[in-house]
């Protein structure tokens, strides 16, 4: 009865010490699973969610589409009457298209964005076709210049809203917090290139100017609104165009 007694107790000692040892395991993924579940639920309440429809799932663990939702949801607090697109495939000629990330319609203005959710460090000036971004290991990485891209984007848009004066329009490149913008040449101020956690206050810094009214706004948005519903096959062309022209 001893032995008995005596393996009960031991049972019971290193089920005690295993839990013990584990609690510290199960707190943080008690406290990751609670996270999820809270950014899940402001995420479907989002205007990103409301246009795109797409399971958060699919957004959070997609870079370039998590950097998109984060735009919005900066610019959130942003007062006034305003309108999101994302992922608006625009018209150019030879039935190929320009992808733009973001776009907000807004009383001050069409602010075009171009998202780069990347991290490290990043080089690069408006007349460079390439710009670099570097890791802490030491690896570069070539790409695009995204003020190229955005005037490519802009210039697009215009032509398909050819009653708007040139002036409405304004380009902003956002990277991520997680990088360092170490060296960026431009010359004008044609184009902003911020980090995301300065966007909101570089918007709000034009909010005030009247540019649009909200029957103006109401029309755009209705003009744009069926270039973000394109079929699979607009999106696979513009996908294999980028590739080919890299």
């Amino acid at each position: 009865m001893n032995e008995i007694s005596d393996a009960i107790w031991q049972f019971f000692f290193s089920f005690s010490t295993i839990a013990f040892l584990l609690l510290p395991l199960i707190i943080i993924f008690a406290i990751l699973l609670i996270t999820y579940f809270i950014q899940r639920n402001a995420y479907m309440k989002s205007d990103y969610y409301a246009a795109t429809q797409t399971p958060y799932g699919a957004v959070r663990y997609d870079k370039g589409r998590y950097g998109e939702y984060l735009i919005s949801k900066c610019l959130s607090p942003l007062e006034g009457n305003k309108k999101f697109l994302f992922n608006c495939y625009i018209p150019k000629k030879n039935n190929t298209t320009t992808e733009i990330d973001v776009i907000l319609i807004h009383s001050s203005g069409i602010y075009v964005f171009e998202s780069k959710n990347y991290s490290g460090w990043i080089f690069g000036s408006e007349s460079q076709k390439q710009w670099t971004q570097t890791f802490p290991s030491g690896k570069k990485e070539r790409f695009y210049n995204p003020i190229m891209q955005n005037n490519a984007h802009i210039k697009y848009l215009m032509r398909l809203l050819p009653e708007l004066d040139n002036s409405v329009f304004r380009s902003i490149i956002v990277f991520s917090a997680r990088c360092e913008l170490k060296k960026i040449d431009i010359t004008n101020n044609t184009h902003l290139v911020i980090k995301r956690n300065h966007l909101l206050r570089s918007v709000n810094a034009t909010a005030k100017q009247q540019m649009l009214s909200d029957d103006d706004i109401e029309q755009v948005y209705q003009k744009l609104v069926p270039f973000t519903q394109v079929n699979e096959q607009v999106k696979s062309a513009h996908i294999r165009a980028a590739k080919k022209h890299g």
